[in-house]
């Protein structure tokens, strides 16, 4: 394996060690404050705080930051973050009643799955990926394992 893709996959690997955790997070809070006002406060906190942290750098570097965001990129910023506001709604919903492990796995298959669509068109920048029945297969493999995670009784 090349040493770009072994850096590409120990970054990923984090970002799934932060998915998970951020996941219980939200779980804990939505326990408390109900899957929709965890999803809306966690995506408004977590985006004024990151966008402030932003801000200040491009600020201090002289960037115009805003300069970037267009109409088409607006629009594109506005749906994803309705997105996520559904997102974490909807893990905050389902992971006190299924688990954390059998959620997130959901989760991912359901990112595979929209992956391997993305892929096939090249939607992402990259070259087109085939669908192939070995990439289905893989796919069918963790929609068993999620089934097999999925607490019984």
């Amino acid at each position: 394996m090349q040493k770009i893709q072994t850096i590409a996959l120990i970054v990923a690997l984090a970002c799934g060690l932060g998915v998970g955790t951020q996941a219980s997070l939200n779980n804990a809070a939505g326990r408390l404050a109900g899957p929709v006002l965890t999803g809306l406060l966690v995506n408004f906190l977590g985006g004024a705080a990151s966008g402030l942290i932003l801000a200040a750098i491009y600020l201090r570097q002289g960037v115009g930051f805003l300069s970037a965001i267009r109409g088409s990129t607006f629009n594109i910023l506005v749906v994803a973050g309705l997105l996520g506001i559904a997102i974490i709604s909807g893990a905050a919903y389902a992971l006190p009643r299924i688990g954390v492990a059998a959620g997130l796995a959901a989760v991912i298959v359901g990112q595979m799955v929209v992956a391997i669509i993305v892929d096939s068109f090249g939607m992402a920048g990259g070259q087109p990926i085939p669908i192939s029945w070995v990439r289905l297969g893989g796919l069918a493999l963790l929609a068993l394992s999620t089934w097999m995670i999925l607490p019984k009784g």
